[in-house]
Formats: C-alpha cells, sequence, structure tokens
C-alpha cells in the first residue's frame, strides 16, 4: 500500500507468530485462533479511550485535560477523553492491519468496522489533538515532548485514516460486498465539518512552510491520501432519470463540506502550482481528487444556468500569465510565496486560511507567446459548486497542471496505467466544459493541444489499440476527440497559428491517419462494450469533419506514407488486377509530385514520425518479418484525396461495427453520417446486405423508438431496404453482393408493404441498378435470368439507369467482405 510511505511498517511479528503461519490448523482450531486474535484486536481497540461525564472536572487525558467532542447517552451528555496509552494502542491496531494484509480476507478492517472505532475512538482522538496541537495557548502549555506525543498521535490517526478508507476495487467480489457497506459509514462520518477542519488544517500548517521534512511530507500526502479515498467511495447508484432518491448520495454531502470548509480551495491551490517541483509528488493524488470531484457528473449538468459562472472572464484581456495559469501570489509569512488564483472571488476565502498574507502582487499584462460514464444525479445546491470549481480549474490550473502531469508521464517508465486513463480523461473533460461555455478564453486549454502533448496522446492511443487495453483507449479517443474539436475551435481566432501547426503535423502523417480507420475496425462486441462503440462513433465523426475543412481550405494536401522500397508482394489479389496495373501506376504518377515520389531518410523520418506512429493490431503473421522489412522502407509524399480516404471506412467490418448502435439507436447523430458514407457516398449498400445488419435497419421503424435524426435514418435505411429486395429477387445478385436472407417472413413482408406506399429512399438514385445490367449471360439459360435483371432494374429506378453513376468498376464478391487484416489504405494516399 502506497501508505506504507507515512511510516515504515513496524516489525511486530514474533517468531511465535512466525512459526504459528507455518502450522496447518483444523476448523475447529483456526476458529480458535481466530477468536483469539479478535480478542487481541479488541483490548487494543478498547483501550483507546472512553465517554466521561462532560461536567467531570477531575478526568484528565495525555492531552492536558482536552477533551473531544460532547456526545450525549440518554439525558447525560459525555465527552470523549484519550487514554494515556492511546499511541501504544493506535500503534498495536495499524500492525494488526498490516499483520492482516498479508492474507485475503481483512479481517481486522471488518471488525474495527463492526465495532465503530473509526467513528467512536480515532476521529475524536484525531480531533482532540488537532485541536490542542493549533490552539493558540499551546506553545505556552506545552513542553516540546508534549508537542512532539501530540504530533505523533496526529499522525498515526492519519495513517490509520489511509488504511481504513482504501478502496477495495483490486480485492475479490467477497471482499467489496462485505466492506462496500463500512467504506460508505465511513464516508459519512468524514462528511463533517470539525473533521474536514482538522484534517485540512493540519495540511495548510505545513504546506505554508518553505521546507517540510520527509515526515511532514508524508503527513501532508497521508492528509490528500485520504481525501481522495473518501471521494473515492461509491454512493449506491442512482440513475439520472430517478426522481426522489438523491438522499442516498453522501457525494454531494461531502462536496457542500469540502467547499463551505475552503478544503476545495486549498486542492485548486495546489493544482494550480503543482508545476513546483515540491509539488511533484502530490500531483497524482491531485489528480485523483478533481477527478473523483467531478466523477459522473454530465457536462450538461453543469449549464442549468448559463452565463453565470464566467461572467467575469468576458471583461478580461486575455495574457499569457492568464493562459498558463498562476496570476496572483500570496505571501504565506514565512519568506514563502505561493501563486493562486486571479479569480478574485477565490482570494476572499483565502483570507481565512492565509491571515497574513497581506500582499498581493498582479501579474504584467503581457501578450500571448470504462470510462464510467453512468451519469448521476446531482444535487442542486452542488451544481453552482462544481461550476465555480471548473471555472477555477480550468482559468488557472489547467495549463500548468496538465502540463506538469504529461512530462510526468512521458519521463516515467512505471506510470500507473490508472493515472494515465484519469489524466486523459480529465483534461478532456475539462475542454469539453471549455467548448460548452463561449465566455471562457481558448487559451486556458491550449496546453493540451500543443504538438508535443497531442503528439503523445496519439501514440498512447496506438499503443492502447495495439495492447487491446480498451478501457485505456476509450479514454484516450475521448481526449483525442476534444481536442480535434478546440482546434477546430480556434481556428481564425488569436491561436490560429497554434491550431494550423498542430493539425498540419497530424494530417501530413499518413500513419495518423491509419489510426482512426483501425479504431472503426477494432469494435468486437465480446471485448468491449456499447459505449466504446459510441466513442469510437463520436471521434471519428469529428475527426473526419475536421480533416475535411482542413482539406477543403487548402490548394494541395499532401501526405507522408510508408512503402517498401521494391514494392508490395504480389497476392492473390494483386494477380487478379494484373490487367489493370498499368491504370493504377498512371494514376499514381499523376498524383505523384514533379512526376516522382519524394523519398525520405527513414532515420529522420522514424523521428518526425513518431508524433502518430501506429502498429498493426492484428498483424501477427508478419511481426517476425517487422525488422528486415523496415530496411527496405521508404517514405514518399502523395497528393491526398479525401474522397477517396472516405473509402477507407466503407468496409464490411466498419458498417458492422457501427450498427451495433442501431440496437438500441444511441448516438445517431454521429452513426447516420458513417452509415451514410459507406452507403451512398461511396456506394456500398451490399455492405448492408447481411441478416444481422438488416434487422438492426428494420428495429429503427419502430415507432415506440425516439432518437435523433429518425427522418434521415428511415430515408437511409429505406434506400438501402430497396436495393436489398432488389436483389433478393435473383439469385445471380445474391451470389455476386453475398446478401443474406431474413428470416422472418412477416418482417420482409411488412417492409415491402412499406415501401410501395412510402416516398422514403427514392430522392437517391439506386445503386445496384446500374450494376444488374451490366451482368452478361454466359449461355441461353442465362439470358432469361438477364432480362427479369434488367426489368427489375428499369422499375426501381423509375427508367433507364445504365451510366447514370459513370463507369465505376464492376464489384468482386471476394472484395465485397475483405477482411480487416488484408484491407490495404494505401491506395487512398494514391500509393
Amino acid at each position: 500500500m502506497l501508505v506504507g510511505e507515512i511510516a515504515p511498517m513496524e516489525q511486530g511479528v514474533g517468531v511465535e507468530d512466525a512459526e504459528m503461519d507455518e502450522q496447518t490448523f483444523t476448523d475447529e482450531q483456526l476458529s480458535e485462533e481466530v477468536a483469539r486474535f479478535r480478542s487481541i484486536v479488541l483490548s487494543a481497540c478498547s483501550s483507546l479511550g472512553k465517554l466521561v461525564p462532560a461536567t467531570d472536572p477531575t478526568h484528565k487525558g495525555p492531552f492536558g485535560g482536552s477533551k473531544g467532542s460532547v456526545h450525549r447517552v440518554g439525558s447525560a451528555k459525555m465527552e470523549y477523553l484519550p487514554s494515556d496509552d492511546c499511541l501504544a494502542s493506535l500503534k498495536d491496531i495499524k500492525r494488526y492491519i498490516q499483520m492482516d494484509e498479508q492474507g485475503e480476507g481483512k479481517w481486522v478492517l471488518q471488525w474495527l468496522g463492526e465495532w465503530n472505532t473509526l467513528e467512536m475512538d480515532i476521529i475524536p482522538i484525531f480531533t482532540l489533538g488537532v485541536r490542542r496541537l493549533l490552539s493558540e495557548k499551546h506553545e505556552q502549555e506545552e513542553s516540546e515532548d508534549d508537542c512532539e506525543h501530540i504530533l505523533k498521535v496526529v499522525i498515526m490517526c492519519v495513517e490509520l485514516f489511509v488504511f481504513l478508507t482504501w478502496s477495495m476495487n483490486t480485492e475479490t467480489e467477497d471482499v467489496k460486498t462485505r466492506f462496500i457497506l463500512i467504506l460508505r459509514r465511513y464516508k459519512r462520518a468524514f462528511a463533517k465539518s470539525e473533521v474536514v477542519v482538522g484534517l485540512l488544517s493540519i495540511a495548510v500548517m505545513y504546506v505554508r512552510k518553505a521546507r517540510n521534512s520527509d515526515r511532514e511530507a508524508m503527513l501532508v500526502k497521508g492528509i490528500l491520501y485520504v481525501f481522495r479515498n473518501i471521494l473515492s467511495i461509491p454512493d449506491p447508484f442512482v440513475s439520472i432519470t430517478s426522481k426522489g432518491l438523491s438522499q442516498l448520495e453522501t457525494q454531494d454531502t461531502l462536496i457542500e463540506v469540502l467547499d463551505k470548509e475552503l478544503a476545495i480551495d486549498f486542492f485548486l491551490t495546489l493544482l494550480s502550482s503543482a508545476d513546483q517541483p515540491r509539488f511533484k509528488d502530490l500531483r497524482a493524488t491531485l489528480l485523483d481528487i478533481i477527478y473523483y470531484i467531478f466523477y459522473r457528473v454530465p457536462v450538461p449538468a453543469l449549464f442549468e444556468q448559463q452565463r453565470t459562472w464566467f461572467e467575469d472572464s468576458a471583461q478580461k484581456q486575455s495574457g499569457r500569465h492568464t493562459n498558463f495559469g498562476g496570476v496572483y501570489a500570496v505571501s504565506t509569512g514565512e519568506g514563502t510565496v505561493m501563486p493562486v488564483f486571479s479569480t478574485r472571488e477565490v482570494l476572499r476565502p483565502f483570507a481565512n486560511i492565509f491571515k497574513n498574507a497581506n500582499r498581493v502582487q498582479r501579474p504584467r499584462n503581457e501578450t500571448d507567446g470504462f470510462v464510467d460514464r453512468q451519469w448521476r444525479t446531482v444535487d442542486p445546491d452542488v451544481l453552482p459548486i462544481l461550476r465555480r470549481v471548473a471555472a477555477i480549474f480550468i482559468e488557472s490550473c489547467f495549463n500548468p497542471f496538465i502540463g506538469a502531469m504529461f512530462e510526468d508521464t512521458k519521463a516515467s517508465t512505471t506510470a500507473v496505467s490508472d493515472t494515465i486513463s484519469r489524466l486523459l480523461y480529465v483534461a478532456g473533460y475539462f475542454v469539453d466544459i471549455s467548448l460548452a461555455n463561449p465566455e471562457i478564453d481558448l487559451g486556458c486549454t491550449c496546453a493540451l493541444v500543443q504538438t508535443q502533448i497531442f503528439g503523445q496522446v496519439m501514440r498512447l492511443a496506438s499503443t492502447y489499440l495495439e495492447l487491446k487495453e480498451w478501457t485505456l483507449l476509450d479514454s484516450a479517443m475521448y481526449c483525442i476527440q476534444q481536442i480535434l474539436l478546440a482546434l477546430g475551435k480556434i481556428r481564425g481566432t488569436k491561436l490560429n497559428s497554434l491550431s494550423e501547426n498542430v493539425l498540419s503535423n497530424l494530417f501530413y502523417d499518413g500513419d495518423a491517419l491509419d489510426l482512426f480507420v483501425k479504431l472503426c475496425r477494432s469494435f468486437r462486441p465480446t471485448k468491449s462494450g456499447h459505449p466504446f462503440m459510441e466513442q469510437v462513433a463520436r471521434l471519428t465523426d469529428t475527426f473526419l469533419n475536421t480533416l475535411k475543412e482542413y482539406a477543403g481550405s487548402r490548394t494541395g494536401m499532401y501526405v507522408k506514407k510508408r512503402v517498401r522500397k521494391g514494392g508490395k508482394k504480389k497476392n492473390k489479389k494483386d494477380v487478379k488486377s494484373e490487367d489493370n496495373s498499368g491504370n493504377e501506376q498512371a494514376a499514381n504518377d499523376s498524383m505523384s509530385v514533379d512526376g516522382q515520389d519524394k523519398e525520405v531518410d527513414v532515420a529522420v523520418a522514424t523521428v518526425s514520425g513518431s508524433e502518430g506512429e501506429v502498429a498493426d493490431t492484428d498483424d501477427v503473421n508478419q511481426s517476425a518479418d517487422s525488422d528486415s522489412e523496415a530496411e527496405n522502407d521508404v517514405l514518399v509524399e502523395r497528393a491526398f484525396n479525401f474522397s477517396k480516404f472516405e473509402g477507407a471506412f466503407a468496409t464490411a467490418d466498419v458498417a458492422k461495427s457501427f450498427s451495433i448502435l442501431l440496437t438500441p439507436p444511441s448516438s445517431i447523430e454521429y452513426v447516420y453520417p458513417m452509415l451514410y458514407r459507406i452507403a451512398v457516398t461511396c456506394k456500398r449498400p451490399e455492405l448492408f446486405f447481411k441478416e444481422k445488419l438488416i434487422t438492426r435497419l428494420l428495429i429503427l421503424f419502430d415507432d415506440s423508438l425516439v432518437y435523433p435524426l429518425r427522418m434521415e435514418m428511415l430515408d437511409l435505411a429505406s434506400w438501402i431496404f430497396r436495393q436489398y429486395t432488389t436483389v433478393m429477387e435473383s439469385s445471380v445478385l445474391r451470389k455476386t453482393y453475398g446478401a443474406e436472407p431474413i428470416k422472418s417472413k412477416l418482417a420482409v413482408e411488412c417492409m415491402r408493404s412499406f415501401l410501395k406506399s412510402s416516398h422514403f429512399g427514392t430522392k437517391i438514385e439506386p445503386v445496384i441498378t446500374r450494376h444488374i445490367v451490366k451482368i452478361l449471360p454466359s449461355d441461353k439459360q442465362d439470358a432469361t435470368e438477364a432480362e427479369e435483371l434488367a426489368d427489375a432494374a428499369h422499375d426501381m429506378g423509375g427508367g433507364n439507369t445504365a451510366g447514370v453513376f459513370g463507369d465505376r468498376p464492376e464489384t468482386d464478391p471476394d472484395a465485397l467482405l475483405e477482411d480487416m487484416d488484408d484491407y490495404d489504405l494505401d491506395q487512398y494516399f494514391n500509393l
């Protein structure tokens, strides 16, 4: 456990205990040993302290006669009085917990929960010690030894807090089930002002110091662990659509207390100063804290009262400090100057913590140089708090904190995957908030759209795709989507040069473009869930829209692509197309620059192209030859054709993946453009002529379903059905297009009746009819079939449809369902 950093584990296990561990016990003997051990732990807990009458002046504890908070037992008022040996008892409890960590049952932690030791003993001892430690008469009444004793008690209480509130997510289901109710009770115990003030006071006392000893630094870190742990304890999940169940959310109560006692402002202060070396060890914990404060809070929920939480920013002039944080400096009284926020609202409450902060220095005005998406309901009283926290974090903390965190992950070879995943999600989440409010300065989140950081995010996404880490990949895709949206928004503004630089590097790298195509083909229902595919759809739609807009603003756009010097090895499909090789070579030559390829040195290209370098996730058979093949690779530059690049998405894998989101309809505003692109733009409706895909399209006609773009989606589905019914009427066409029949005959008849009486699917000219008239009969028996096909084409298209779509090559049946492994993207870069 990380808590081991706060104080080294005490070697309290004797020889007898070690010998006992090696023995083999029967069930009866084991029960006796557990009961004996339980009695020992109970004895230590009983020795912590007791309740005494509040009016009894004769009871004096180890803290100079100070007593804890008043409890009412019946009609009598009682106060908690720590025993003289409470420090030794706290150490014993810690030792028993550490011994229990070697097993799997967590019995000591469970017993402590059953006995309410945290609420009844440890928290009263802690609050009493903090009160005495920070009292004005402390230095006068207490000797140096007494002060040290009280500080040791406080440190030991913090260590036990960390142990008792630590997450059980990595434990077995049995352990998690036993402890979830105990942890939720602990969360309610910490959601009280007295406890929060005690923890915060100790942390502020040592953060204000210019330098801390190792023990003091670990104490501050341990207090942040406690806040992180209690924020991460899950409440009983209540759907956002539920009514009258918000009282179950302890999270909202905790956030209100943290805001009231200025604990959240303390977190924000540390976040805004996270780029300082002294706070490097706290960054990961601060990331977890800000993550759990907004855990399961949807972005739209923060904007129920728009234009109320960022009114001040519209009147400010943007400067370098505003964009990158750290605009005010507050003197803490001991020769230390700490940067805090530029928002006036934040400076006022900080006067209560930093009482000696009497000097505020203004900056110079310089020019600018899964995921878990089960959203919860939020208490209306908490929404203003979250808005304020989000505003301050974006304005003063985002750039220094996010930049420092990405530097840490880049330099560290042992970065925890959960930390990276949360970093990507938090970065994307707050960019999402900034994009939703037009009053936010675009420079407040510009650290994330730097070329270096964006390249790092792209490399992480490529690595996660290669390793098939779907949860981590989901966070990376969300972050990339928000970066692309931000880059599109800042185009044409004062940060236009930044946007142009990042987009030009992204779209110049052919491997980076391949990554988005591979993401669409990577979905497997048994490996990644529905929310993952929704994120793929959102990212792909954002990427293609950004790419189309960028390519349209350029007179000429070129793409760097890695190819093999000796050309590609011929496979069966290449042999079939040898007759057309001359035409393909002519097309390639017409797309090259100055009539020849631009070859780039491989060593230089490897460095320049590493921003978006992508490994083929499914190419296992060729991995052994990768080293020898890399020696023959060169980089060439080709003119980019957006229409041909769109064709890379017109595959059976992509059609199947996106159709998953039709049952039930979800994210249709992102699914419809892709289905339209495949079927109409790329003229591949036959990719939907499979039983599962056709059935999913049929579900869209259910009147009980409500989803965006319903009329457009029904029109597209009808257009596909009209061609599907034509194909199914002919055995030749069924074989040519690999169409599969629908088992439900009733559904087919209902659809045919609907198409006869409806105008859906008639605005766009059909694609299949042009191929029908080109099928030539091989003998007299097939001539009759060909006439039937021609008549069907005439009836369906409303007349002679030959040549409507130009001279498109005849469809190869084997290529209709081409597998992802064999699909070649190079043709879409004119290679």
